[in-house]
């Protein structure tokens, strides 16, 4: 080899370095950028394409991240499938988001749970639990009927869900705001 075409592969080797070194830093200065959500602050607008969360105002609105094999996470499953029966529709929404587990496995699931009702999701990428700061699971947003995060629970056990369902029903308690009111009081705040 030549001492012009080792210099070319060097040079090439270096440029794709650079290149790296810029994208990891884009990616960590994003994540930097990105806030946490907290209690109180509006969650995420969409979760996917076709589900808009502020189509849900005036509901609760439960997100829970989850995976098959996740024992805590297939405990709260039929509890919130439970509640969501009781409360109907009306009232509470829950999404129950597989997180980072292929289509097919999804699928799969789907089908076995199919009796249970609950909106299931598919989030093979995790490009949804970003959005919500899941780094692990069992992980769920509460969503009062304001629209805003009412409670968020990382990594909770069975010990936990009767306190889980408490808030939720304390959040079911709590009057739902017609939306004509809300923008009255709007338009009467600023």
């Amino acid at each position: 080899m030549s001492w012009e075409s080792e210099m070319a592969k060097q040079g090439r080797q270096r440029l794709w370095v650079s290149i790296l070194v810029f994208c990891v830093g884009l990616s960590a200065g994003s994540a930097a950028l990105a806030a946490t959500l907290k209690v109180g602050d509006f969650p995420p607008p969409r979760l996917t394409s076709d589900v808009n969360l502020r189509a849900y105002r005036g509901k609760v609105v439960i997100v829970s991240f989850w995976a098959s094999w996740c024992p805590p996470c297939r405990q709260e499953l039929p509890v919130l499938a439970s509640i969501q029966k009781q409360a109907t529709r009306h009232q509470l929404v829950v999404f129950a988001v597989d997180w980072r587990q292929n289509y097919r496995t999804f699928w799969q699931i789907r089908s076995v749970l199919r009796d249970l009702h609950l909106t299931l999701l598919s989030d093979p990428y995790g490009t949804i639990g970003y959005e919500y700061d899941v780094n692990s699971i069992p992980h769920m947003v509460i969503i009062g009927r304001n629209g805003r995060i009412a409670g968020i629970r990382i990594g909770y056990g069975k010990d936990e869900i009767p306190g889980l369902v408490k808030q939720i029903n304390s959040l079911l308690m709590q009057p739902s705001v017609p939306p004509k009111k809300r923008a009255q009081r709007a338009s009467h705040s600023g």
